[in-house]
């Protein structure tokens, strides 16, 4: 029986690896230097040039964030494609984290039951699209691996078995549901900021959860539309009451309200959709969208209107549902300025970024048009986008220079609580909770 089952896999990666010879391979990007960094990061990273469009979501719902309970039964799917016509046999283990994203000191066989690594199935070839691809997708936990401790977790795909010659990682939670969190977006104390920042308010209960030193003990960390590169921490309680912590509208809970997300529509390649200018075909022989250019907001009068708060859907209208029948397609985007921007670097950001300054969405700023543009390679669907600046230096990107920032601006806020536990020498994630500016 094992026999035939190797067998039949040996048939499949053949078959794909001929289907994805007969094609061309149309589009390459990226650079050695940002694709093989001088030491591997415990963050959402690509390591390998021909992968694009991963994605780590709950299963079922695509825009979900990479979140699930301890011992639940809904899954997470890691998706990603591969433009090599070459099937590669890959691999993926999980690590546990702490807090600050340092692997913990917990060994693989204490947070996880099962194996310690597994193979990534082989992946299916794309259907009658332009440019070719291969698309792997796993499903975590499984049957052979589960997660036996909360806290934060890396998922690591490399070539064979060698954990060292990494193709990507991605972040993802486990919680337990044992801290009760309390909180809601205030206006800020800050007359002079009040029209610009919204303030997170916060209380915590504890009861059944062994506490010793609740200021060193328990770690809160608040994320503004799963951004990771601008977590807020370093949270203590004003006030202890039992097993009760009240942080009165903390200074560390203070965010810039930022303005709602820009957006382009390439679910279907037939029609220009409100911000599509028009198609052309490529140099290389894609669609290409060109978009018309956005608006200066910086200054601008609060808007309000509806986004997905970053996020990007993968999608083709025309073969709904199905991810292996999506388009790559090349995006222009053009943001006028009257005069560049010293000290720093213009990007396109958000969900189709992963939330970072991603080096193939650096804007350009071009003199003659008096204006930053970008020629970015996209898969079809539909994405909310802003542009970032990101000074010399700096790690996390400033959204409201170019875009402006406001109170009113309709934000998704997730407020985590770890707590120490001496007996396995970790964080658990014990508490998390969602929140919206406009609902809490």
């Amino acid at each position: 029986m094992k026999h035939a089952r190797s067998v039949g896999h040996a048939w499949a990666v053949a078959l794909i690896t001929l289907v994805a010879c007969t094609t061309t391979q149309r589009a390459v990007s990226g650079s050695d230097e940002y694709y093989s960094p001088k030491e591997p990061t415990t963050e959402d990273h690509i390591y390998v040039p021909t992968v694009h469009t991963v994605q780590l979501f709950k299963k079922g719902f695509p825009i979900a964030p990479p979140i699930i309970e301890l011992g639940g039964t809904e899954p997470l799917v890691l998706r990603f494609d591969d433009f090599s016509p070459d099937v590669e046999d890959l691999s993926y283990t999980v690590v546990h984290c702490d807090p600050d994203w340092q692997p913990s000191d917990l060994a693989p066989s204490q947070y996880i039951n099962g194996t310690p690594t597994d193979f990534v199935p082989t992946p299916q070839q794309s259907r009658n699209t332009l440019q070719p691809f291969l698309e792997y997708e796993l499903e975590f936990p499984n049957d052979l691996m589960k997660p036996t401790v909360a806290g934060n977790y890396l998922i690591k795909v490399y070539r064979g078995t060698d954990q060292e010659d990494l193709v990507l990682t991605k972040r993802f939670l486990v919680f337990e549901n044992k801290v009760q969190i309390d909180a809601r977006i205030l206006p800020t104390r800050d007359i002079e900021m009040r029209d610009v920042d919204q303030q997170i308010d916060l209380t915590l209960s504890y009861p059944g959860v062994t506490v010793p030193e609740p200021f060193r003990d328990l770690k809160v960390v608040v994320l503004q539309n799963m951004r990771w590169d601008d977590a807020h921490t370093g949270f203590q309680p004003k006030f202890i009451r039992d097993s009760q912590l009240i942080y009165d509208q903390p200074k560390e809970g203070i965010f810039k309200g930022g303005n709602e997300w820009r957006d382009f529509d390439i679910k279907s390649l037939r029609y220009s959709t409100v911000r599509i200018s028009k198609y052309i075909t490529s140099p290389e022989g894609l669609e290409e969208a060109v978009l018309l250019p956005d608006e200066k907001r910086e200054f601008k009068v609060y808007l309000d209107q509806p986004d997905i708060n970053g996020r990007y859907l993968v999608q083709n209208d025309l073969v709904e549902g199905d991810p292996l029948g999506a388009e790559y397609v090349y995006v222009d985007f053009t943001l006028p300025r009257n005069e560049e921007i010293p000290g720093g670097d213009v990007y396109v950001y958000g969900g189709l970024t992963d939330l970072q300054c991603q080096h193939d969405f650096r804007c350009t700023w071009d003199a003659k048009k008096k204006a930053y543009t970008l020629r970015a390679l996209v898969k079809q669907g539909f994405a909310d986008y802003c542009y970032a600046f990101l000074p010399t230096g700096s790690t996390v990107p400033d959204l409201s220079l170019l875009e402006g920032s406001h109170f009113e601006t309709e934000n998704d806020y997730l407020v985590l609580v770890y707590v120490h536990d001496y007996q396995l020498q970790c964080d658990r994630l014990l508490g998390l909770k969602f929140l919206n500016s406009r609902k809490n």
